[in-house]
């Protein structure tokens, strides 16, 4: 039986979808894969080569690939690092696809630079021995060919590359569970009222040597794939919007947007994406935003 609430939080979904063109892309199955359970129709995720990884689901599944071996549900990656395409298909017909991103292992850097990118160094041992801050065992490469692979419906690759100034290629790492965090919350801030097809970015991933240039500390998530510095851009001039309608742009929008995320921190669905949250006013350096990320306890500040 609707009540009133409830019929109001349907309207706004419905809204959210026909009117301002928001669509949450979430498919009628899910799958499991990497430890996360995936529902949206596109998902990435990141392996080592040689890699054998199995993909699971409640429904019955199949999938096909033309350059993967696929052993019914278990795949292989290939020696070879790049993006490998996989048509994940439910009993019903209905397709997801699965982007297998095929990593360059780490130890092929050669002192600070993996084929002419910095990276700088990792710290030989983890945060208080947590294997959240073990160093990466590869990073994706990233080319002006690839850069704008869907890793998810709303998030590109090119949005997490570091800001460090180089040529292509670039590399990155990207934890699966942020990106399903991003689609979560994206779809919360379309629901609270803010029409945006993605977030903005102010960092994703940084390289150990950036992240030591802007004097951020040292074990960053930033540096291992599991935070996002993001903001509400609606216009898309790249910047925080005036969420407030006020006619300023200030710690006050920030704050919203901030308000919007710390809310679901009890709800159930959101247990899994428990980590960072920050908040950040506008300065000489950069505009308001707000910093997430998947450490799997609270933080804020």
């Amino acid at each position: 039986m609707y009540t009133f609430k409830s019929f109001i939080a349907a309207s706004l979904l419905l809204m959210a979808s026909s009117v301002w063109g928001y669509q949450n892309e979430r498919a009628n199955f899910t799958i499991e894969v990497n430890g996360e359970i995936n529902p949206y129709n596109v998902f990435s995720v990141f392996v080592m080569p040689g890699k054998e990884f199995k993909v699971s689901s409640v429904q019955n599944i199949t999938m096909k690939s033309q350059h993967l071996t696929i052993n019914g549900l278990s795949i292989k990656s290939p020696s070879n690092p790049g993006i490998y395409p996989v048509q994940v298909i439910h009993e019903s017909g209905e397709e997801m696809l699965l982007n297998v991103m095929v990593l360059t292992p780490i130890a092929e850097k050669k002192g600070e630079y993996l084929n002419g990118y910095r990276i700088g160094n990792y710290p030989t041992k983890p945060l208080r021995d947590n294997p959240i801050y073990n160093r990466p065992t590869g990073l994706f490469e990233v080319t002006k060919e690839n850069e704008n692979t869907k890793l998810t419906p709303h998030f590109t690759l090119k949005q997490f590359l570091c800001k460090q100034a180089g040529d292509y290629p670039k590399y990155v790492i990207i934890r699966e569970r942020l990106l399903l965090k991003l689609e979560y919350l994206l779809e919360k801030t379309n629901r609270s009222g803010y029409a945006i097809e993605t977030f903005g970015f102010i960092s994703g991933y940084r390289t150990p040597f950036y992240n030591k240039s802007i004097k951020n500390v040292q074990y960053s998530r930033h540096v291992y794939g599991g935070a996002a510095d993001i903001f509400i851009d609606q216009d898309k001039n790249g910047a925080m919007d005036d969420l407030n309608k006020d006619g300023v742009i200030d710690e006050k929008d920030v704050r919203i947007f901030y308000q919007i995320v710390d809310n679901e921190y009890d709800k159930k669905d959101y247990h899994k994406f428990r980590g960072g949250l920050g908040f950040y006013k506008r300065n000489k350096v950069h505009h308001g935003f707000i910093h997430v990320d998947v450490r799997g306890s609270k933080a804020r500040w």
